[in-house]
């Protein structure tokens, strides 16, 4: 006997027993997930806005994890900067402690020499912080460690500055912008004259020494191997190294010689303690906004204490490049201090000239205000990225209670389904008779 369901039903029964099976399966994987489906194809209709809120809260997550960083960085040079201003106002009071008693004592006078060697070692330390392998205050060189005083000991420092014959740079242009090496190739032969003038053949190739600055002459074959002090400069092909080095309202007595002659294969070279750039580094904190961090070693909140303590410890005491020999040095190395910690308000000329007018406040303040913008705008950027997830998580994610719901009723209809396919398919002509 026949049965009553033929291929054509069944098939069909089969086609909606699947499409449930699959609505099932489907929900299945929502509710396991708790996603409205797995690709941006299951919700074409708003995977385009799905999209863009998503690019724009990793973007402002991007923002945030590297302002967190710089505010890391930022944090850090806050620290090491307090750091320094203590330093300075401390070697500043032992200077005024100085001043007032005893110029001459021996004893005085070396222990100021030594807080001021103390606090150029500690500037240097401070000035060479690193983090994660880059240095601070190197400018955008931030592998190359920024600050070398050359310093070992008080005497060392002594014996290269001496006072008389050598002295330790006055002038910004001197200390730190003065940093070249001129080799015989350069400015051809040297002629010394007068055991105090060195000419140049090339003309122009000695321009870039400053007045003041200190050079070293190496591989002279006539014994002029040594460190030696600008006194003045031609401009051009000509320098000596003695006699009255003029810098600003400051004339200073410098005491030198050379043996006369011809140097056929000597270098000239001139360094300073800061060996780094001075390129400055953008940090953009979001689209719209960034900031420009300009503090490197050589700015002149540093440089300015650097030299004062550098003018303060020259010299031995009793001879004539000693600090009990010049108590001028006093009020010069006091005015640079002052100037390094805050604004100048002094109508007291500046002895070596105009200074540039960073100071440790202003370092300060501008740190301070670089923080409080990554603060206030990674502040924005976390209510931003809240708004975009609730937004998203609303877009992709199921309402469990629906879902669950569905899954339910469809479980019922599969089952339902299988039951109805086996009933249909025990139908036959004689049960139907």
């Amino acid at each position: 006997m026949s049965r009553v369901a033929d291929l054509a039903s069944t098939n069909e029964l089969l086609s909606f027993l699947f499409k449930t099976q699959r609505r099932l399966q489907e929900a299945e994987v929502q509710v396991a997930s708790e996603k409205k489906s797995q690709d941006y194809a299951g919700i074409s209709t708003q995977a385009q806005r799905l999209l863009n809120m998503e690019n724009t809260r990793d973007q402002l997550e991007r923002f945030v994890t590297n302002n967190e960083l710089m505010d890391l960085r930022l944090e850090t040079s806050e620290t090491v900067t307090a750091n320094i201003t203590q330093t300075i106002r401390d070697f500043r009071e032992a200077v005024f402690q100085y001043e007032q008693h005893g110029l001459t004592d021996e004893q005085r006078v070396l222990d100021v020499q030594s807080a001021a060697f103390r606090a150029l070692t500690s500037l240097q330390t401070d000035l060479n912080i690193d983090i994660d392998g880059r240095f601070l205050y190197g400018g955008a060189r931030v592998t190359d460690l920024p600050v070398d005083l050359n310093l070992t000991t008080l005497t060392a420092f002594q014996t290269a500055y001496d006072g008389d014959s050598v002295v330790y740079p006055v002038s910004r242009a001197a200390h730190v912008e003065t940093d070249v090496t001129l080799p015989q190739t350069t400015t051809g032969n040297l002629t010394i004259t007068g055991t105090d003038t060195i000419q140049a053949a090339t003309a122009g190739s000695l321009a870039s020494l400053s007045v003041g600055s200190t050079i070293t002459i190496s591989g002279s074959v006539l014994g002029n191997d040594g460190t030696y002090t600008v006194v003045s400069n031609n401009g051009s092909d000509t320098i000596t190294i003695d006699g009255n080095l003029t810098v600003g309202a400051t004339t200073i007595a410098v005491t030198n010689t050379v043996a006369n002659g011809t140097e056929t294969g000597a270098t000239i070279t001139a360094s300073s303690y800061y060996n780094s750039d001075n390129v400055n580094v953008t940090h953009r904190v979001d689209k719209d906004r960034d900031f420009t961090i300009d503090l490197n070693a050589s700015d002149a909140a540093f440089e300015k204490a650097i030299r004062a303590m550098g003018i303060i410890a020259q010299g031995v005491f009793g001879t004539n490049g000693g600090l009990d020999q010049h108590p001028e040095r006093i009020e010069q190395a006091l005015f640079l201090l002052n100037s390094s910690l805050e604004i100048t308000q002094s109508t007291t000329p500046p002895p070596f000239g105009t200074e540039l007018s960073s100071n440790m406040t202003g370092v300060e303040r501008d740190i301070g205000f670089q923080r409080v913008l990554i603060d206030q705008t990674n502040e924005r950027h976390n209510s931003l990225i809240s708004f975009f997830e609730e937004r998203i998580a609303s877009t992709e994610n199921i309402d469990p209670l629906d879902a669950i719901t569905r899954l339910l009723d469809d479980q019922q209809a599969l089952e339902a389904s299988f039951q109805v396919l086996s009933r249909v398919k025990q139908l036959s002509l004689g049960n139907f008779l």
